[in-house]
């Protein structure tokens, strides 16, 4: 981005910001302040309102209070009293009738000709009766038409002893109400009246209904405030909109006025006058972009001038004669240092193409010297080559020659170590063979022992088939006694069953079961001699098979040992042979090398012959090189006075 772009909207950016500020300030301050406004407008409306049904009120309760002390009234003479009221009500229009009601609540005189009707359950009649002398009744709806009515009443006394005696009341139908909202209900605000309760009982536009079916506002809060004696104004949601209320108590009556305008309208007139105040600053606005952008046009144009000339430098012209910066500022200093750096740069051009000139003068002087030297150098090198190729051939004989040596010496180590590794064969050989004849000694012996032991097991199993033929005879016996011990059971049963008291054949029986269990004694005791001769003869057996097991791993121990012996000594045999020819081959490996060490001595004495000849070639040769060394240095010489020269001009400018 150009610095003209850049200082634009930095300026830009600092001349909107604080006017954006501002007029978002102001339209935060203006809907308050409008808010506000209409707010305490709508509560003046209310006011005013509640101020005329004040009036009204406290009008017709003194008329209802004037007329109760009317003597006449107080007489209770229907006669007289009728045209009293009559004329009364043409003096108080706000009463749609007056009426006369006595202690029983029952109407015996009243303006209309509608029938009497009993009212001794109304509220503000009880009230009345016992001596309030102002009573304002709840919103009720009337007996004979059904509309809703408050009703204004007084005690009647009398007035002798001032006992009460009736009760005086105008009736005022509330549909006069609604002439109040409607008259103070214009543009976009609702006034509306509700009764004690929250209960809608006057409205400019809406019908209000029967006392039943009256719009209920006694949920909301400011209805609750308001009721409460509180007058103020504030922000609630009614329908799912949003509306300004204000709201203030009749004392006289109890009611709530309420003065209502949607707070979308309220916005709507805070953003309308915040348009007049935005147009006025977008205005300012364009005026500042105006200004900033001269101002940055003119502050640019000599760095503009500067940048076209810079690049010129760059592009290598430096025929620029002149930059016309004629203010007294920095910009002004800063064309004057750009002036300055431009002479200078063009004294340090013409320095360093004269510079350039004698460098390629003395370049060509050490081209021509260069091909002298290269000549030279060429020779140089050949003889060199020679020499080296020469060398490399003496290197390479020597090495040969100490390789030689080195394997003739370890040939002789060789032979050595073989020849004493033969001996400890042998010898190894031989006594491996002697083990190997005694382990097949110990071999023989063991399997001898094997034969004995298996001899013995077999004795010890003949016996111990003799003691299982007993045990079997033996069990055959207590078989034998235990059926005919069970035999003479039963029938010892069935004769005791049929001696009763004689018992004889039972002790018979008895008899023969005592013997029967006699010889089950012997034979079990029998049993139990052979058991234990059965279990010592097996004890016997383990023993035996133990020790046959015992040889039989010993014969296999000693087996494996001969024949790892034997394999010892074969492997011993083998490695002789190998010895034997490894000791031929070195000899041979010895004649061989002696040979190849005397040739390389002879090729050794020929090269040495060849280098000294090559040695005085490269005398002469490093004598030409000298001069043409010194040549070279002369020029050198020119050059490092050339290259301070320029070293003193390029320090002129500051790097680091």
């Amino acid at each position: 981005m150009s610095i003209k772009k850049k200082l634009t909207a930095a300026l830009f950016l600092a001349s909107s910001f604080p006017l954006i500020i501002f007029i978002v300030i102001s339209l935060h301050f203006s809907q308050r302040t409008i808010t506000e406004s209409i707010m305490s407008e709508n509560l003046r409306k209310a006011q005013v309102v509640q101020q005329k049904i004040f009036n009204l009120i406290d009008k017709d309760l003194s008329g209802v209070r004037v007329l109760a002390k009317n003597p006449i009234i107080r007489s209770c003479d229907i006669e007289k009293i009728r045209p009293i009221i009559l004329e009364a009500k043409k003096v108080y229009p706000d009463f749609f009738a007056i009426s006369l009601t006595n202690p029983n609540g029952q109407q015996f005189v009243k303006t209309e000709t509608s029938a009497f009707v009993n009212i001794q359950d109304r509220d503000f009649f009880q009230l009345a009766i016992k001596g309030r002398e102002e009573v304002v009744s709840d919103v009720l709806a009337s007996k004979s038409t059904g509309k809703l009515q408050t009703i204004l009443a007084t005690p009647i006394r009398d007035s002798e002893n001032g006992h009460v005696i009736g009760v005086l009341q105008g009736t005022i139908e509330l549909d006069m109400l609604n002439n109040f909202v409607k008259e103070l209900s214009k543009g976009d605000v609702t006034v509306y009246i509700l009764d004690q309760y929250g209960k809608m009982i006057a409205h400019p536009t809406q019908k209000v209904g029967n006392l039943g079916d009256r719009a209920d506002l006694s949920g909301f809060e400011f209805v609750k405030k308001g009721l409460a004696g509180n007058s103020s104004s504030m922000k609630v949601t009614i329908n799912g909109k949003s509306e300004l209320v204000s709201y203030i108590k009749d004392d006289k009556t109890g009611w709530l006025i309420c003065a209502e305008i949607s707070y979308s309208i309220a916005v709507q007139k805070s953003i309308q006058d915040s348009i007049t105040t935005s147009l006025i600053g977008l205005v300012i606005l364009v005026i500042t972009c105006i200004v900033i952008y001269l101002l940055s046009s003119k502050a640019t144009k000599p760095i503009l001038a500067l940048v076209s000339a810079a690049n010129g430098i760059a592009e290598g012209d430096l025929r620029i004669k002149d930059i016309s910066i004629k203010s007294k500022d920095e910009l002004g200093t800063l064309g004057k240092a750009f002036e300055k750096m431009l002479t200078n740069l063009k004294e340090l051009v013409d320095k360093v193409k004269e510079y350039a000139l004698r460098v390629s003068q003395s370049s060509k002087e050490m081209i021509s010297v260069c091909d002298q030297q290269t000549k030279v150098a060429s020779n140089t090198a050949n003889s060199v080559s020679g020499i080296t190729e020469k060398t490399l051939l003496v290197n390479c004989s020597i090495n040969k020659i100490s390789t030689n040596m080195s394997n003739l010496d370890k040939t002789m180590i060789d032979i050595s170590k073989k020849s004493n590794a033969v001996s400890e064969v042998v010898n190894d050989a031989s006594a491996y063979s002697e083990k190997g004849r005694n382990e097949l000694l110990k071999v023989n012996t063991s399997m001898k022992d094997i034969q004995y032991a298996v001899n013995d097991t077999a004795v010890v199993i003949n016996k111990l088939g003799e003691h299982a033929k007993a045990i079997e005879q033996i069990t055959k016996v207590i078989k034998d006694i235990s059926e005919q011990t069970n035999l003479l059971a039963l029938n010892a049963a069935i004769e005791a069953a049929r001696a009763g008291e004689h018992g004889k054949g039972f002790a018979v029986v008895a008899d023969e079961v005592r013997n029967l269990a006699e010889q089950t004694k012997i034979a079990t005791g029998q049993v139990s001699n052979i058991t234990n001769g059965i279990h010592k003869e097996t004890e016997n057996i383990v023993a035996v098979i133990n020790k046959g097991v015992n040889e039989v791993t010993c014969g296999s121990e000693v087996i494996n040992e001969a024949n790892t012996y034997f394999k010892l000594i074969f492997k011993a045999i083998k490695e002789i042979s190998g010895n034997m020819e490894s000791v031929n081959s070195s000899i041979e490996s010895m004649n061989k090398e002696g040979k190849e060490v005397s040739n390389n001595l002879n090729t050794i004495v020929k090269i040495s012959e060849e280098l000294s000849s090559d040695t005085q070639c490269i005398s002469a040769a490093t004598e030409e090189h000298v001069a043409s060394i010194e040549e070279i240095t002369a020029l050198t010489q020119n050059f490092g006075e050339m290259a301070e020269n320029l070293e003193k001009l390029i320090n002129m400018f500051k790097t680091m």
